[in-house]
């Protein structure tokens, strides 16, 4: 249902005319979608909740493969960063698992080994997209943007 627009100021407290001032007060943007975070090291999992959520994103965050497959047992991904080496179960294995669980999630793979090697490796694995660490915020935010051709 949508509100007439004297209402929708009304609805508001908005004396603004212009369409753009109601917009931002109503906050009718939806979020972007839910991105799964796995990152073992908590700052760096702080630091990428933190861009997602400036970027209208729906951060899940975690610190290991296993409470990843928990944590996404009833939720849907829309994306995911996964750090590829993880204590425990491994980011690889992770990977393999959401991909088939997710085959329409943006999989993004990150590890400090970034080379070519690690790349492929992540290809491999169902990756749609790899970034080396430290991760930069405009390759991530190409990365969750991209209308990317996957791999798999």
């Amino acid at each position: 249902m949508s509100l007439p627009t004297d209402e929708l100021s009304i609805a508001t407290g908005s004396t603004q005319a212009g369409p753009e001032r109601r917009n931002d007060e109503l906050k009718l943007e939806p979020v972007r979608g839910a991105v799964l975070v796995v990152e073992d090291d908590p700052s760096s999992r702080e630091l990428l909740v933190e861009l997602l959520t400036q970027w209208g994103y729906e951060p899940l965050p975690v610190g290991s493969a296993e409470e990843a497959e928990f944590a996404v047992r009833n939720k849907r991904m829309d994306a995911a960063i996964v750090d590829v080496f993880l204590p425990g179960r491994s980011g690889a294995t992770l990977m393999s698992r959401l991909r088939e669980r997710f085959p329409q999630a943006i999989l993004i793979g990150v590890s400090a080994m970034s080379d070519a090697a690690m790349a492929r490796k992540c290809k491999g694995l169902g990756a749609d997209l790899f970034i080396g660490k430290p991760v930069m915020p405009d390759k991530l935010a190409q990365a969750l943007q991209s209308k990317h051709t996957s791999w798999h």
